[in-house]
């Protein structure tokens, strides 16, 4: 069973990350990533169904490594080449990225570690491996405590404040970002969890026998769970065009500030457009890009750089003069998604190999 308001809200939050990595000004820059990463994983926790691989875990990490681990590697391929046919292009012999001043053997060892800093050509990438971690250790939890929601929790948070302190007292990063899936599994079980209270039809494969009492202060919670959403996030928002600051959330390099006010802002503003999504009726654009979504992360931020560079060339300026622009940027944003769609159409019809599917049956 498909829900329109979870491609929607996929769709607004890829639309926000591509806004995001264009020079917005700072107060929007912060607010956007207070948030936008950890949506994705709540969104993946949301649908995530137990029941489908309860008694196979095999069958699950197949699965997901396939549908992450696989477009992993091949966008991080496509675009290794790319950047590298570019400064071929237009700087032969001069790379303009630090990643490809390495020997060939050290660029490869980078795409093998999979770390969002390890491929600074593309650093998007960082999610698909980290969220393939974060399902991983919540399958984990879930073949023990699926049953048990308070238990679940109580180990979702251990495992959160862990990734906390690991990012402010261990200075060395794990491959494939195990180091943010710590932290990012609270947002995974947190929409999991949303799922089973908010949606209890789409409990089909798998019967829950869950503490009554639980539920019901879950349910009294779900209530306000908008209104307080909505009211933080306009606070925080107001906050930061009043008093800005680049000192922004970035889960890729380990960057969460405060722990209660990081978890607190992320939440915040997922439900903001939690419920900001099931209040649209319909909207056929943004389900088609969150449909698309991983193409777009995989693919928009090469984009991003040639249109950059466009740009500084026919307006004849300095860089610095289109940083810090919202104009600008929703400019670049909604050019950008344009020039996907032809991209999009020709991956899933002739390339799905690459998003880990079968390749399609033509029918003439």
């Amino acid at each position: 069973m498909r829900l329109h308001w979870i491609d929607t809200l996929k769709g607004i939050g890829i639309i926000l990350v591509v806004l995001a990595h264009y020079s917005l000004p700072i107060a929007l820059d912060t607010y956007i990533f207070s948030f936008h990463m950890p949506l994705f994983f709540f969104i993946s926790g949301f649908l995530f169904d137990f029941g489908k691989y309860a008694e196979s875990a095999s069958n699950f990490v197949k699965g997901r490594f396939k549908s992450l681990i696989v477009p992993y590697f091949c966008f991080a391929v496509i675009t290794c080449i790319f950047y590298l046919l570019l400064d071929e292009l237009y700087t032969p012999g001069i790379p303009s990225i630090k990643f490809f001043e390495n020997s060939i053997i050290h660029r490869i060892s980078h795409i093998f570690v999979a770390f969002g800093p390890a491929i600074s050509y593309n650093p998007p990438l960082w999610f698909l491996t980290c969220l393939f971690v974060t399902e991983l250790l919540f399958y984990g939890l879930a073949r023990k405590y699926y049953r048990e929601p308070k238990k679940l929790v109580f180990w979702l948070i251990i495992t959160g404040v862990i990734g906390y302190f690991y990012s402010v007292y261990v200075p060395f990063r794990i491959p494939w970002n195990v180091d943010v899936a710590l932290a990012a599994i609270v947002f995974y079980g947190a929409g999991n969890l949303f799922r089973r209270l908010t949606e209890p039809e789409l409990r089909t494969s798998f019967s829950l026998k869950l503490d009554s009492e639980f539920i019901e202060k879950l349910f009294k919670v779900e209530k306000y769970l908008p209104a307080i959403a909505i009211l933080l996030s306009l606070l925080y928002l107001g906050y930061l065009l009043k008093f800005p600051t680049d000192d922004k959330v970035n889960m890729n390099v380990l960057k969460y500030g405060e722990l209660f006010s990081f978890y607190l802002l992320a939440f915040s503003g997922i439900f903001t457009f939690v419920y900001l999504s099931k209040r649209i009726v319909s909207s056929k654009v943004l389900e088609y890009y969150g449909r698309n979504s991983l193409i777009i992360l995989a693919l928009h931020f090469p984009l991003k750089d040639v249109l950059t560079k466009l740009v500084i060339i026919i307006l004849g300026v300095e860089t610095e003069y289109i940083h810090y622009s919202a104009g600008i940027a929703q400019g670049l944003t909604v050019l950008s998604l344009t020039l996907l769609v032809p991209v999009i159409y020709v991956t899933n019809n002739y390339f799905p190999f690459i998003l880990g599917k079968k390749r399609l049956i033509q029918r003439f």
